[in-house]
């Protein structure tokens, strides 16, 4: 069940199990897997520092330039929301314990543009690392749902993905506290038009890394009680279904899904390979 016991934004990165690209086109350990398991809610804790990072010294200033920069060569669908950023996890008595604080997706932007170099100055814990989630849905008729990302978003444009987003620390907060179901339920309504009551309990399944940016990505195992032509028919009408602009899909199948991976590997982003790995190893392949 567990890759690594216990991590920390320095020693984790050392122990973590890397997972090798088989691209030209994408770099070496571009993810990572850090945590697998099976974790309902009532065994996901969390622990919130509500103090925001901010990037020290003249990348404060930089991220505003950059952010300033973005907006006026016509990236208007640019907003600038509160992230939550992983301090810490851990799994200890079967209980996956996170610890978060708070960040921003102008600073989550910047630090993608700019990782090596914050490693560089500041070393592993300097980028941002605002927490992903992203959820794994396998329909009632077989299938794996993915999508191939706008042009316009911000991260990974015009790639495959599953569907997510991020953990904000105030609209998916319950009691104070930033809610990690919560956040992929209110995902998968906004872009799929997926209502909460059409999902069982669900699990968190495992945390993995893009290596690339040193983001982490928080998975979720979601079994849905519909077909794939239901779910393409429903998520027509998703709120915020422009982020993307095709909702593909490769059946849950072993054989099936090592050959999509094949022949996708350089369009698949980091996250959507962690997910991948995660759900294959949830199955036992």
């Amino acid at each position: 069940m567990l890759v690594a016991r216990c991590w920390s934004l320095v020693a984790g990165l050392k122990t973590a199990c890397c997972l090798h690209t088989k691209s030209q086109n994408m770099p070496h350990n571009s993810f990572c897997v850090h945590l697998s398991g099976s974790w309902p809610r009532s065994r996901v804790q969390i622990e919130y520092q509500p103090a925001e990072y901010i990037l020290p010294g003249e990348f404060s200033r930089r991220t505003v330039e950059f952010w300033e920069q973005l907006i006026a060569g016509g990236r208007r669908h640019l907003f600038n929301g509160a992230l939550c950023r992983l301090e810490n996890f851990r799994e200890h008595g079967g209980i996956l314990q996170l610890t978060l604080s708070r960040t921003c997706y102008r600073d989550l932007l910047f630090s993608n543009a700019h990782t090596q170099e914050l490693v560089a100055s500041l070393g592993e814990t300097g980028p941002v690392r605002a927490l992903g989630i992203s959820a794994i849905i396998e329909t009632a008729d077989g299938y794996l749902p993915f999508i191939r990302r706008s042009e316009h978003v911000g991260e990974a444009p015009g790639g495959l993905d599953v569907i997510g987003g991020h953990v904000h620390p105030d609209e998916h907060a319950r009691r104070g506290v930033p809610d990690v179901f919560f956040a992929i339920q209110d995902e998968m309504q906004t872009e799929a038009d997926i209502a909460a009551d059409l999902l069982g309990d669900f699990i968190c399944c495992g945390l993995a890394e893009n290596r690339l940016h040193r983001k982490p990505e928080l998975a979720f195992f979601v079994p849905l009680p519909l077909t794939l032509p239901e779910l393409r028919q429903l998520s027509q009408n998703a709120r915020e279904g422009d982020e993307y602009t095709e909702l593909l899909a490769v059946r849950a199948d072993k054989a099936d899904l090592q050959k999509f991976i094949l022949e996708h590997y350089s369009s698949i982003t980091p996250a959507k390979h962690g997910c991948l790995q995660l759900y294959m190893r949830l199955q036992g392949w």
